[in-house]
């Protein structure tokens, strides 16, 4: 199949729906829920957002690209962040062990500014890390899907970075 081929196959799927996206797009605007806030800002920032991103690459420049666009949504001046969750799971979470990730520095000043970084106890138990070998700014949880799949059931918006 060629490219063109592919492309007018793609847009068929996303126009008709038959991706989801138009149709999960439908059923949260009609949602109420009380964990989104919606408060718009004085500032004009528009509603309050949170957002999971969510890391399972090993690969050292793909790990510092996703903490960047973690740092470049937090300092983003027209978004209004009320939380932002960065959850490794798979090898992904060396990027939080202390001594083996090149990360560190950037990961503890993306905590001070708010951050939240989650580590999947599931990958640590396969991949032998103790709690004691993360950076102190990182907890655990129970699996990174269970954690995403939460946030999401509340409001949060998904990213996948690299």
């Amino acid at each position: 199949m060629n490219r063109r081929q592919y492309l007018a196959g793609t847009g068929v799927l996303v126009s008709s729906g038959a991706i989801g996206a138009t149709e999960t797009g439908r059923a949260h605007q009609n949602d109420d829920s009380s964990d989104r806030t919606g408060e718009e800002t004085d500032d004009g920032r528009g509603p309050a957002t949170r957002t999971v991103l969510h890391l399972s690459s090993d690969d050292a420049a793909e790990q510092e690209m996703a903490l960047m666009n973690a740092k470049n949504l937090s300092e983003d001046p027209t978004v209004n962040n009320r939380e932002i969750r960065f959850v490794a799971n798979m090898r992904a979470i060396f990027a939080y062990v202390e001594g083996e990730t090149e990360h560190a520095d950037l990961v503890r000043s993306l905590a001070e500014s708010g951050v939240e970084f989650k580590a999947c106890e599931n990958a640590m138990a396969t991949l032998d890390v103790s709690e004691s070998e993360l950076l102190p700014v990182v907890d655990t949880v129970p699996s990174a899907v269970g954690e995403i799949a939460k946030r999401q059931a509340e409001g949060y918006g998904y990213l996948k970075v690299p």
